[in-house]
């Protein structure tokens, strides 16, 4: 099983004699290691996403819901490549501070860690680990703490047997804790196996086929529920396509078979599918338009899913070498399972959810290495739900640093 624990101690073995090398500190910090750190601030109207039709004097001692939170992070990069072979590690640590509900406050966490690694002229590869602890967004549990852990390991490889043809095998372990004793339940283990086949145009476009099956068990089960195990099934076709110079086409989709050991009501069979478009009218100007009707994790819970249908719009301004403008526009609608229904007792879905997201960011990149940025976020939920939807507005500003080359 993976090793938090192990990890970091053999992270402090490797670099902290660094530290004190004179001899190798410049050779090494900014240029092996990129130490960074942040602090963000954001201030929202409704922070914890308390609904229309909540009772927040009863569950917060207060009917505003108005907040500051502050959110302080710190860690560093490494990247090694040592013949043909690269080496990544990302590593940072976070405090998150609200100035009113300080009951919400908390540390996250995350490590990365990947070896890219190549044997011969024709086969290549990725493994690695991540390690994510961190607070779940309150879109479905509003004002509640759950502060849950992803464990992920996978092995991925790309076999170019033929100039123009390539095979790919990926395999994925999946584990996911909770520690909120009402969310348990959706504590998981998850293994993922990929195949698939590339046509390689000349163009660097390509065409594909691939197969996906997914096996998942619950290791917390609810007791009144005999079997935990779930099974999906995916055939999918895939596209990556370069139109011309400046625009790109990438479409993923197919057909999804999806099984419950105990809630067969909860079953799903239908058609998945992804297409973004990517268009750079001007060398400044960025567009990516996005379509999709997906069975979609519910805060990266593929157990417990929503069938969302939706679109997003993203352009990027880059109208100076130091400042760019960022827009930001998604509508999706979402359908939940039954079995999500059934058993989040402590979250509320209901059958039909409307969530409008837009922003607006500014960044500043005044020296090398520097960002500021200031954003501006429009959040709402419509449904049918006892609780009601929610609207919330904020705004957020960021100073993030970087040593060294990027």
């Amino acid at each position: 099983m993976f090793s938090v624990k192990r990890l970091l101690s053999a992270t402090v073995l490797v670099v902290m004699p660094l530290f004190f090398n004179s001899s190798v500190q410049a050779e090494v910090i900014g240029k092996l290691i990129r130490p960074y750190m942040s602090y963000s601030m954001t201030a929202d109207d409704n922070i914890l996403r308390i609904r229309d039709q909540m009772d927040a004097e009863a569950l917060l001692g207060t009917n505003n819901l108005f907040d500051i939170s502050h959110r302080f992070l710190g860690g560093a990069v490494i990247d090694k490549q040592i013949s043909r072979q690269q080496l990544h590690f990302n590593g940072n640590w976070s405090h998150n501070r609200y100035e009113k509900f300080s009951q919400i406050n908390n540390n996250a966490f995350n490590l990365q860690g990947n070896w890219n690694w190549f044997l011969g002229n024709r086969l290549e590869g990725n493994l690695g680990a991540n390690f994510d602890k961190s607070l779940a967004p309150f879109l479905f549990q509003p004002a509640i703490k759950n502060v849950r852990s992803q464990h992920t390991e996978y092995f991925n490889f790309a076999w170019h047997y033929h100039p123009s043809w390539r095979l790919r095998g990926d395999y994925t372990h999946f584990d996911f804790q909770s520690d909120n004793v009402l969310l348990r339940f959706q504590n998981r283990r998850e293994d993922r196996f990929e195949t698939g086949i590339d046509y390689l145009a000349s163009s660097g476009s390509s065409v594909g086929l691939q197969y996906r099956h997914i096996r998942g068990k619950f290791t917390t089960p609810i007791q009144t529920i005999t079997e935990n195990d779930y099974n999906q099934n995916e055939v999918k076709g895939r596209i990556d396509w370069k139109l011309s110079g400046k625009s790109h086409l990438r479409f993923l989709g197919g057909w999804v078979e999806r099984n419950n050991a105990s809630f067969s009501t909860s079953d799903f069979n239908g058609f998945n599918a992804r297409m973004t478009y990517l268009w750079k009218p001007t060398g400044k100007i960025g567009i990516t338009l996005s379509g999709w009707r997906e069975t979609v994790a519910i805060q990266s819970l593929s157990a417990n899913f929503s069938l969302n249908t939706g679109g997003s719009a993203t352009t990027v301004w880059q109208f100076s070498e130091k400042t760019k403008l960022q827009g930001y526009f998604s509508y999706l609608t979402q359908k939940f399972d039954r079995f999500s229904v059934f058993t989040n007792r402590a979250a509320d879905f209901s059958n039909n959810n409307k969530i409008f997201t837009a922003s607006l960011e500014l960044t500043y990149a005044p020296f090398h290495g520097t960002e500021l940025s200031t954003a501006a976020v429009h959040n709402s939920l419509s449904s049918n739900s006892s609780l009601g939807g929610f609207t919330a507005n904020g705004v957020t500003v960021s100073l993030r640093y970087i040593l060294g080359n990027q």
